[in-house]
């Protein structure tokens, strides 16, 4: 079942397109590029492809996937685009759908946790005041071309 006001229901219905669309399904999750405007070259989305909005309520099928799509998704993205780390987190708060943040840290941006999400809001906020570049449509639907050929491989 999905949800008309959820934003992450409305990338699965076909209403919103992720840059490149999906990269990667299988029977419960989706992995997109993230949104346009897009801040970082290879920051993917994983969502549940029903709505649900705690990780409590997973069915043991959709729980059991996750792993793998987590692990296949970060090993393609080290392929692609060669992070120093790779960072994976679910906050729920603004898309309550389910869904995790697969966010690449290159070696020029901080190191940390707080530190990342800071780097992430202000480069966001000089992105938005145009004193920032975002990453293009394109370059964002390469990346997830590429990693769609390596996850069909995997």
């Amino acid at each position: 079942m999905l949800v008309d006001e959820c934003l992450a229901c409305s990338v699965l219905a076909g209403k919103v397109q992720a840059p490149g669309g999906v990269i990667y399904e299988d029977n419960y999750w989706v992995v997109e590029h993230s949104l346009n405007p897009v801040l970082l070259p290879g920051y993917l989305i994983i969502k549940l492809k029903r709505h649900c909005e705690n990780l409590a309520q997973l069915t043991p099928e959709e729980a059991s996937a996750l792993g793998g799509i987590i692990q296949n998704t970060c090993s393609a993205l080290s392929q692609v685009v060669k992070p120093a780390k790779i960072h994976v987190c679910s906050w729920g708060e603004q898309v309550k759908h389910i869904h995790f943040h697969i966010i690449p840290r290159s070696s020029t941006m901080p190191i940390g946790n707080l530190k990342l999400l800071i780097y992430l809001r202000i480069k966001n906020l000089l992105n938005q005041l145009g004193l920032g570049k975002w990453v293009s449509d394109a370059e964002a639907a390469e990346i997830s071309q590429k990693l769609k050929q390596i996850l069909l491989q995997i």
